[in-house]
Parts: C-alpha cells; sequence; structure tokens
C-alpha cells in the first residue's frame, strides 16, 4: 500500500512539472512595441527581420542563428556585410518593405515565430499578423516630431527573443559612452555651439533632419523639420546659416575636396576653414553602435581641446563589443574614406 501511494505520488509530481514545462514553454509575453501596438510573442526560435536596426540588433544580441529571412537592406549593410559576411550571405533574402519588393510568399514560407518592422510599416504590421497570424513588432531608434533617438529598440528586441540581460548591458555600455560625452557637452552654453550642417549622400543641398547625434555632441544642427530622413535646401539657405563644419556622408560621393573647389561653396566659413569632414552615417536607419560613435567622431572635431581620444580606438571597441569583430572601424575607415579626425 505504502509502494502504491508512492508510486501515486511521484506521478502527480511528475505530471505537475510537466505541465509547468509545458505552460513555459508555450507561454506568451506581450509587447507593446515603438508603433504603441500590443503584440503577444511566444516561444521565438525562427526570425524574419525586414527593418536593418532590428537586423543589427539581433546580430548584436547574438541571435543570428535564429534569423531565418532578411530584406534586402539588410543584407547589403556595409556594417553587417563586412562583420558576418557568411551569414548574411547565407540568410534568404525577401526583398524590402521600405523599397516596395516584399514577398509576402517568401515570408510565409519561411515560417517564422516573430517578425520586425519599422514603425512606418504599421499598416503592413497589422496585414502580416492578419493574414498569416505571425507576431509583427514594430521598431525604429528615432522618432521625428520632435527629432528623438533611443535605444528603446534594444531593449524591446531583446525582451522578445529571450535576451533581456544581454540587451541591458549593451544598451547601458552605449549609454555610458554618451554621457561621458554630455557630461561636457551639456555645459557649453547655446551661443558657443559651432553650427553643423550635415549633407544628405545624394545631394549637397539635401541637409539630414535626424541628426540628434549632433546636438548630443555639442553642436548646433542646421537642418529643416520634414517627415523623411532628409530635405532639400536651397544654397542661399545654407549660406544665409553658413556653417562652420560641414559634414559629409560617407555612403555618397562627395569628397572634402568636391567643396573645396566648388567657387560657390568656396564662400561658406566651414569650407574657407578646412572643417569638411567625411563620416559614416547609417544606412537604412541607424546602427546602434555607430550612433555612439558618430557622437564621439563629432565631439573631437567640433571640441578638439576638450576630448583627447583617439576615435579609431573607441569605435573598434565599440564595434567589438556589439558584433564581437577585431577592427571593423578601420577596415570601414579605408573602404569608405573617412576624415582622419
Amino acid at each position: 500500500m505504502k509502494k502504491l501511494l508512492f508510486l501515486i505520488f511521484v506521478l502527480l509530481v511528475a505530471l505537475i512539472l510537466l505541465g509547468c514545462v509545458q505552460h513555459k514553454e508555450t507561454a506568451k509575453i506581450k509587447i507593446v512595441d515603438q508603433a504603441g501596438r500590443e503584440v503577444e510573442v511566444g516561444k521565438v526560435e525562427r526570425i524574419v527581420s525586414l527593418w536593418p536596426e532590428a537586423t543589427r540588433v539581433l546580430f548584436a544580441l547574438g541571435v543570428e542563428d535564429k534569423i531565418v529571412g532578411l530584406d534586402s537592406d539588410s543584407k547589403k549593410c556595409p556594417i553587417l556585410t563586412r562583420a558576418f559576411p557568411d551569414k548574411l550571405k547565407a540568410i534568404p533574402d525577401v526583398g524590402s518593405a521600405v523599397r516596395g519588393t516584399l514577398s509576402l510568399e517568401k515570408l510565409a514560407e519561411l515560417k517564422p515565430d516573430i517578425v520586425f518592422v519599422r514603425t512606418e510599416d504599421r499598416e503592413l504590421a497589422d496585414r502580416i499578423q492578419q493574414t498569416l497570424g505571425i507576431p509583427v513588432v514594430c521598431v525604429r531608434m528615432d522618432k521625428f516630431n520632435p527629432p528623438q533617438t533611443s535605444f528603446d529598440i534594444i531593449t524591446i528586441i531583446g525582451k522578445c527573443v529571450g535576451k533581456e540581460e544581454k540587451a541591458k548591458e549593451i544598451r547601458e555600455y552605449l549609454e555610458r559612452k554618451i554621457d561621458d560625452v554630455k557630461s561636457i557637452t551639456s555645459k557649453i552654453p547655446d551661443a558657443e555651439r559651432p553650427k553643423v550642417y550635415l549633407a544628405s549622400p545624394y545631394n549637397l543641398n539635401s541637409v539630414i533632419a535626424l541628426a540628434t547625434d549632433i546636438e548630443i555632441a555639442g553642436g548646433k544642427s542646421l537642418s529643416v523639420y520634414c517627415k523623411s530622413w532628409a530635405c532639400s535646401v536651397s544654397f542661399e539657405q545654407i549660406a544665409k546659416w553658413n556653417p562652420d563644419v560641414i559634414l559629409l556622408h560617407a555612403y555618397g560621393k562627395f569628397m572634402p575636396d568636391d567643396l573645396k573647389k566648388d567657387p560657390n561653396w568656396q564662400k561658406i566659413k566651414a569650407v574657407k576653414e578646412g572643417r569638411i569632414y567625411r563620416i559614416l552615417f547609417g544606412y537604412t536607419g541607424k546602427d546602434p553602435g555607430l550612433f555612439v560613435v558618430n557622437i564621439l567622431t563629432e565631439a573631437k572635431i567640433l571640441y578638439p581641446d576638450k576630448f583627447n581620444y583617439n576615435v579609431e580606438k573607441e569605435a573598434n571597441e565599440i564595434f567589438k563589443t556589439l558584433y564581437g569583430v577585431d577592427g571593423l572601424y578601420t577596415k570601414l575607415k579605408k573602404d569608405f574614406k573617412l576624415s582622419e579626425v
């Protein structure tokens, strides 16, 4: 009788433990994404990213082996193609939501447990969830009105893929780097901040609107508000602004000498004083590590007497921390002919 009772007890305990395990495996968490949507996410083993910012965070969190599909821009990301060339090449391309070439058929065939899109693609997110029954989470580093940049994307994605501690570790590391710069630049009066013009990679008469890094670095960003990442401006407006510093987007063709040789640009203060720099900025969205690298670079450009660190060394350390790759910034610097700072 005692043996029978003992066996029944063991069986009940086993059933309870099995139930707990099954519940744990099937339990879902609720996420409020950056478009304000509430999404239920279950266990994530298969991921599709349709937004390069999310893709970069997924690689930084170390879950790249769970990525079963990517958008076309993620596959071409200049940073990821240098950090993870083989892995990136092996992941199927499902087209681009940003460029209107997304294939929902390919997406469905991959049977993902979760899909990441940018916040502007809220309608697409709802459509995928309703038609395919796949949780879709909207994320983005930037907000447009007013311009803001945050690392909330890291926290949200970390929670979705079960990497909350790693996400916290990365976010705190990047924020400490920014806080070190802010501790100095936040004390600089507005009247003493240099005026900075950040040109589009495709058109010198187009200014990048979401230049929050410049403000953090202690500059006064010359821009106009528009519902896009860049806005056209006349040369007359640029001349009126008369920037102290000009930053050229290194994904474009323009070099400092192009401005120095142009009779119109020669009249601008930054050109007269040779304060033109070619810097790597975002490619279809931002990279969290590169955002911090830009702040460090710009702070040293604007205030060389206040910041004495080696930009290349700092940048390589940041990318190593995020992606585990040595000398990544050095390679980018050479490939894109970045300015010495």
